[in-house]
């Protein structure tokens, strides 16, 4: 045996060990030949699979690489989806029926990421069926830049979403106030909502009258119907109806806004009448602001000489910078308040002005 492992040899007969000087680089067929079998022999090292069972023609095969986690197992279809748009559909249905929320959880910031192709707009539609992705939206703690940033991509691909997710917030039982006004707020950002009109007036007979008063001030940038317009500015609640005026600031009916504001300013409310005088403002209606701002100054509720001030602020116009100087020594302390706010809000505006002219690239930036 020793002889055999060569363990016997005498030093003569020994082959010799290589020198630097006697070793040579193995040729190129060397090469290829040592890797060969190095590839060989991981080959042989790695436990062969086992023969795949037969199985009927009807049978679906399913990749063994299909995780069992229900996320992955939705990324997974996601990034086959196109290659086996149906069978990739139907996969990820069976996960959300198995576990809808958890899909829901998972698909929502996918989809918020973009870059699905085809598999975008099934994205889209199963989301809209799923009520939980409503109350992802409309969670108060999370952003609402990305609640409506998801919101307007549904809408690209769900024409009739903004109904949907109105609906939502109509009828969820088990949504909070303070979720149902941010699911509002998100409906507001989406802009053209004028078909939701029927769905918005529900929501003025809200219990809670912050969520009509939310209502209300959509209605206000709708600019909807006559009638709806004096249901609103009948309504009890002051909040609701100069949440409507305020809505209507950024109005382009000039004719229409400018009659309603007009017919506000005896409204009871000063909140209301103030709404509406900055409204005015904005249409650049200056003798009527100036005249009824003289009137709400001189009255005698302290209230309605605060929203005075408190306009002539919005306005930053230097013009009220006298009046605000005796009404900072009103006797009533909001008065003054309001006052010293609005003298402030001037006095940057004039600053920032004066900045301006100064400056001698703002010319070339406006030419």
């Amino acid at each position: 045996m020793l002889i055999k492992l060569g363990l016997g040899l005498s030093d003569q007969d020994k082959p010799a060990e290589p020198t630097p000087e006697t070793e040579r680089p193995p040729s190129p067929e060397e090469r290829v030949s040592s890797l060969d079998d190095a590839l060989r022999q991981l080959e042989l090292l790695e436990p062969q699979p086992a023969e795949p069972a037969l199985i009927s023609k009807k049978a679906v095969a399913v990749p063994d690489a299909v995780p069992e986690d229900v996320a992955e197992a939705v990324v997974y279809w996601l990034t086959h989806y196109s290659r086996n748009t149906s069978e990739a559909a139907r996969r990820i249905r069976e996960l959300a029926a198995k576990a809808p929320e958890r899909v829901v959880e998972t698909v929502l910031p996918l989809y918020h990421t973009g870059g699905w192709g085809e598999a975008a707009r099934f994205l889209a539609t199963l989301l809209c069926s799923d009520g939980r992705m409503a109350a992802k939206l409309c969670d108060p703690a999370a952003s609402l830049d990305e609640s409506v940033s998801v919101a307007k991509a549904l809408s690209q691909h769900e024409p009739r979403f903004d109904a949907q997710f109105a609906r939502t917030l109509l009828n969820d039982s088990q949504m909070s106030e303070a979720a149902r006004e941010r699911g509002l707020a998100v409906l507001e950002k989406l802009g053209n909502s004028g078909r939701l009109i029927p769905i918005l007036i529900q929501f003025l007979r809200d219990p809670d009258h912050r969520i009509q008063s939310k209502a209300a001030l959509m209605f206000g940038r709708i600019m909807s119907t006559r009638g709806i317009v004096d249901r609103l500015m009948r309504d009890e609640d002051a909040r609701v109806r100069a949440n409507f005026v305020e809505g209507l600031w950024n109005c382009t009916a000039h004719n229409e806004c400018l009659r309603l504001f007009r017919h506000v300013l005896e409204d009871p409310n000063h909140r209301v009448v103030g709404n509406a005088v900055v409204g005015l403002h904005r249409l650049g209606e200056h003798r009527d602001v100036i005249r009824h701002l003289g009137k709400m100054a001189r009255r005698p509720e302290a209230v309605f000489r605060a929203a005075a001030a408190w306009v002539m602020g919005q306005t930053a116009e230097e013009r009220y910078a006298g009046v605000l100087r005796h009404m900072v020594r009103d006797p009533d302390p909001l008065v003054r308040q309001n006052a010293l706010r609005s003298l402030r809000r001037i006095n940057l505006a004039r600053a920032a002005n004066t900045v301006s002219e100064n400056d001698p690239t703002s010319g070339a930036h406006s030419a």
